[in-house]
């Protein structure tokens, strides 16, 4: 019978060189680097532009309109020296980009554009809007009590 002569590896050191790792890095460090654009455009939140990913050395920074990129283009060697001291060293650039139809909005912002709007209504607003409602059908008589609710 043939002796098993392989020697167990410590996970931590199977787990650290695995894609999944790879990737959590990454993600890491595209948090740090939205933290740190955050603090150096002195704003709450990113809502019009954030660190998307790092591809091939290089920070690509997607921004909601051509006012927010130029903006950032303008500003762009202060901001790769404030990532290049704070966080990433060897970061090579930073690219800058409009993104169409808003596919850079975070998550935190799309969380609170879900939430339908709730308005508070008069009571001589209901009043005339279910008075409405009472004289309409079809599919106004709907519109208007989806609105009373």
């Amino acid at each position: 019978m043939k002796r098993y002569s392989h020697k167990p590896e410590d996970l931590a050191k199977l787990f650290g060189q695995s894609p999944l790792a790879k990737v959590q890095r990454q993600h890491q460090q595209v948090s740090q680097l939205n933290a740190e654009l955050c603090q150096i455009l002195q704003l709450s939140h990113l809502s019009f532009c954030q660190v998307a990913t790092i591809k091939d050395g290089r920070a690509i920074i997607l921004c909601s309109s051509a006012a927010w990129a130029t903006r950032l283009k303008m500003q762009r060697d202060a901001i790769l020296d404030n990532f290049r001291r704070k966080i990433l060293p060897d970061l090579a650039g930073i690219d800058i980009e409009v993104s169409p139809n808003g596919q850079n909005i975070p998550l935190l912002v799309q969380e609170t554009a879900a939430k339908p709007y709730m308005a508070a209504m008069s009571e001589d607003s209901r009043a005339k809007l279910q008075q409405a409602a009472n004289l309409t059908n079809g599919p106004v008589q709907q519109a208007l009590q989806r609105l009373l609710k």
